[in-house]
């Protein structure tokens, strides 16, 4: 039989033990309700970030469209801010895909990436072979991460052997204006000629048409779009930079072209 004694001992330990316990579930209660706000904020940030994701898919991409969106959200939130020039930066493929778009709605044609072209393909390809005779072709080709080239078939441009420019150039060379001014690019307008030599009473040679035809093109994004002299710059390179082997009709065409090389300043 336990004594009066060590049954009130044990007795005050049990209680004691079950104090604790009490004390301890009480601790990890309280702390449990501290931090139940964690859970709220954690969806409230996933809610936000599923709704900026509907609404980039559903953009246009644009610069005017994003500036508008967030500033109707910033005034009626006041949580987003923006710098003084209230400006929203686009990824440059986005950049480049908005140009595109652009260009397409004013000229019907096929743009088409240029490390597709190889010699072998202009030799065999029908399709491209009549692509390329078509006129309506445009090449693209993305250069560095931040720069890319517009390659414009002469026949899309230019009579053959002239370097005035066909009045159906004109949209297509303004919404190139328009991109220039809306962003800080560098444009180096470069003229090409294929290798079958010209010489008339206007251009005693290849080169002198390669620099008159990038420079009708610099003069027009000048004079009609107002882009600044100095994000411009033009050179002439005759046949001496081909794009294609000149043996064939299909490498020639392609070789008779105006390149826009676009830069970001450094």
């Amino acid at each position: 039989m336990i004594s009066g004694n060590k049954w009130n001992s044990r007795k005050k330990r049990m209680e004691s033990a079950i104090m604790k316990s009490k004390e301890n579930n009480n601790f990890h209660s309280d702390e449990d309700k501290r931090d139940r706000w964690l859970i709220t904020f954690s969806d409230l940030c996933t809610l936000l970030l599923t709704f900026f994701v509907l609404l980039l898919s559903m953009s246009s991409l644009n610069q005017r469209s994003f500036k508008m969106v967030f500033q109707n959200f910033n005034a009626s939130s006041g949580v987003l801010r923006f710098s003084d020039k209230e400006k929203v930066s686009l990824q440059p493929d986005m950049v480049v895909k908005e140009l595109m778009k652009s260009l397409q709605s004013v000229h019907t044609m096929d743009i088409r990436d240029l490390d597709e072209i190889t010699d072998e393909r202009v030799q065999t390809d029908e399709n491209l072979n009549f692509l390329v005779s078509s006129g309506n072709a445009l090449w693209m080709k993305k250069d560095e991460s931040d720069a890319f080239s517009l390659v414009f078939g002469e026949k899309m441009l230019f009579e053959t052997a002239s370097a005035q420019l066909n009045p159906s150039a004109y949209p297509l060379l303004d919404r190139i204006g328009e991109f220039l001014n809306s962003t800080n690019y560098l444009a180096f307008v470069d003229g090409h000629t294929d290798s079958i030599p010209i010489h008339n009473e206007m251009f005693p040679s290849n080169r002198e048409l390669s620099v008159a035809r990038a420079y009708s093109v610099l003069s027009h994004l000048l004079e009609h779009c107002n882009v600044p002299e100095r994000r411009l710059a033009m050179g002439g390179y005759g046949s001496s930079h081909p794009l294609a082997d000149n043996s064939s009709p299909t490498g020639r065409e392609m070789n008779r072209r105006v390149e826009i090389i676009m830069k970001k300043p450094r």
